[in-house]
């Protein structure tokens, strides 16, 4: 195997991913569980991070480790500071905090935070690390970047730095309508349909949120929309309400996987935005990659 030089890892409130890595930036092996912060008792982050990397602790004791994610948040294991938009990588890795556990270096990078015109706040953690690695793998210095989730983020990248961001909480809207309220009472099950979405897209942009979904449930009761359907168009109609709020230039870079990124594909081709679409995986690689060059030259080759 090769020489470890470093250790990547993407801790999250519930999932634990880490990479080890050698001095190009090339993944050497990988490992992945449930074991996000919300599993995590009595603070022993320091027992989770061992059983998972312990033979390449074994192999590499001078490795440090880089981190992201919600270990650095408040009910992590050290809480790292946020950086203010507008931030560039660089100064996101100054900042980053840095400790020792059992004789190993160990660095959280920050997160971000933006305040809107009416000084209204918003933060992330993890995101801003894919945001400059998906520029980093793109080649651009300037896009707006969708990455979709239960809290989906719209970030505003000029110029190489991080202008500022939207966070937008549709999955978890999604279902919470879905599941615990009258709009959503009537639904039977999540099956996906592809006409009752397109007519939601179009509804959550024309019509304001908390009057665009109700229809889901008076849809249902006018014989207008089958309770099979009602999921669709309220995903259709929350995605939708998203896209209309974005004022964008150029082509989006649609950082997703899976069922997201099917849904916000379909969305944003219903309203005839343009798109290129980035690997979260690896938009995460290269963004801790990016970090650990700056933080340890002697390490990872530029």
């Amino acid at each position: 195997m090769p020489d470890i030089s470093f250790i990547a890892v993407d801790w999250g409130s519930s999932s634990f991913r880490a990479w080890a890595m050698d001095q190009t930036g090339a993944v050497i092996d990988g490992r992945n569980g449930p074991d996000g912060l919300r599993t995590v008792e009595n603070k022993q982050f320091s027992s989770v991070l061992a059983r998972h990397c312990a033979d390449w602790f074994a192999a590499a004791p001078k490795a440090p480790v880089l981190m992201q994610g919600m270990v650095g948040s408040r009910t992590g294991w050290v809480e790292a500071a946020y950086a203010p938009c507008p931030v560039r990588f660089s100064q996101i890795a100054e900042q980053a905090t840095v400790f020792e556990d059992n004789g190993r270096q160990i660095v959280i990078l920050p997160g971000a935070t933006a305040e809107d015109d009416t000084g209204g706040n918003d933060v992330m953690r993890g995101e801003e690390v894919q945001i400059f690695g998906a520029a980093a793998l793109t080649g651009r210095d300037s896009a707006t970047i969708c990455i979709p989730g239960t809290h989906s983020k719209w970030a505003y990248l000029a110029q190489g730095a991080l202008t500022g961001f939207r966070t937008f909480v549709t999955g978890e809207l999604y279902q919470i309508l879905l599941n615990n309220s009258l709009v959503g009472a009537l639904a039977t099950g999540d099956s996906f349909n592809e006409a009752a979405f397109r007519r939601g897209l179009d509804r959550g942009a024309a019509q304001p949120l908390s009057h665009a979904v109700f229809a889901a449930r008076a849809s249902t009761l006018t014989g207008t929309l089958a309770p099979e359907d009602v999921a669709s168009l309220m995903s259709g109609v929350l995605i939708g309400s998203e896209c209309a709020a974005q004022d964008i230039t150029g082509p989006v870079l649609l950082m997703a996987s899976g069922v997201l990124a099917q849904r916000y594909e379909a969305a944003l081709t219903h309203f005839g935005t343009d798109f290129d679409k980035v690997d979260a995986d690896d938009a995460t690689l290269a963004g801790l990659t990016h970090a650990a060059r700056g933080l340890w030259p002697q390490r990872v080759a530029a």
